[in-house]
């Protein structure tokens, strides 16, 4: 089964840490959470991957106290079921290969995108991706949230490179390759709220000002300024991602009809060159 049942997990946790002060909650955690994943990141200990989780909206232990009733709404909501349907649906529609999917709860230290408080976030890597889910979370927008990161699956096995080994126009195209796939799959209104924070003509401007320059950068550790943005840097916020949905939209606006699993096949400078924002200085 690709989805894995974490709410066993999160029960397991839950009834270990009963009663039990926060540090040991937090170790507890690290330890059910990080057991079955040391497989996939055999050179990663622990204590790194648990961080890594943390960082991108795993649920902290401090909110140890609510989990039991945040996993019994997100059962009520059966995620794991339908993500599971869903999953098997994109790897036939897209052809994509076989991945190990993670559900888990959001922290609540969430950050605001466009005025509104964070309800999802997700991370991929090859052939694993795990969901950071709010109670709130709609049906449609886990959908979004999950075909998102399983594109990035599918480009991330074609390319056969690590997002360390990643350039920046990479990290651009990748993420607007998702949104773009997910627009085409549920439609607009289901697009991220950074994906379109910036028109076409504004994200034109950030490129040329900002990623121009720095395309062939490489490491995406070196490229959450670039994709957040960055204040000292004038990179305005999210810039990097709405860029990247312009961009890959604008190469599907002048180019006949292709289909997701050709699109992702494609490399960064094909859809660089054939889109709208090709003007790079000599």
């Amino acid at each position: 089964m690709a989805v894995k049942k974490t709410q066993r997990t999160l029960q397991k946790i839950c009834k270990k840490g009963e009663g039990k002060p926060r540090t040991f909650i937090a170790s507890i955690q690290r330890d059910v959470i990080t057991k079955p994943l040391l497989a996939l990141f055999p050179e990663t200990p622990p204590e790194a991957i648990y961080y890594e989780l943390l960082q991108n909206g795993l649920y902290e232990p401090r909110d140890s106290a609510e989990l039991m009733d945040i996993v019994m709404q997100l059962e009520k909501k059966e995620l794991w079921t339908l993500a599971e349907k869903e999953y098997n649906r994109l790897k036939k529609l897209w052809n994509g290969p076989e991945a190990e999917i993670y559900i888990y709860p959001l922290t609540r230290k969430r950050p605001s995108i466009g005025g509104s408080m964070a309800n999802k976030n997700g991370v991929a890597y090859k052939n694993v991706l795990f969901l950071f889910v709010a109670p709130e979370l709609t049906e449609h927008e886990f959908y979004a949230l999950l075909a998102h990161e399983y594109h990035h699956i599918c480009r991330i096995a074609f390319l056969g490179s690590s997002p360390a080994e990643h350039s920046l126009k990479e990290s651009l195209v990748i993420e607007g390759m998702a949104e773009a796939a997910v627009e085409e799959l549920y439609g607009e209104e289901w697009l991220s709220p950074w994906a379109q924070r910036y028109s076409e003509a504004e994200a034109k401007e950030i490129w040329k000002q900002h990623f121009v320059p720095a395309l062939d950068n490489i490491g995406v550790g070196n490229h959450r300024p670039y994709l957040y943005g960055d204040r000292r840097r004038r990179i305005p916020p999210w810039g990097g991602y709405s860029t990247g949905y312009r961009l890959v939209k604008s190469y599907l606006e002048q180019n006949e009809a292709i289909s997701q699993e050709k699109l992702y096949k494609l490399s960064s400078d094909e859809i660089i060159n054939g889109s709208s924002f090709s003007e790079r200085p000599e």
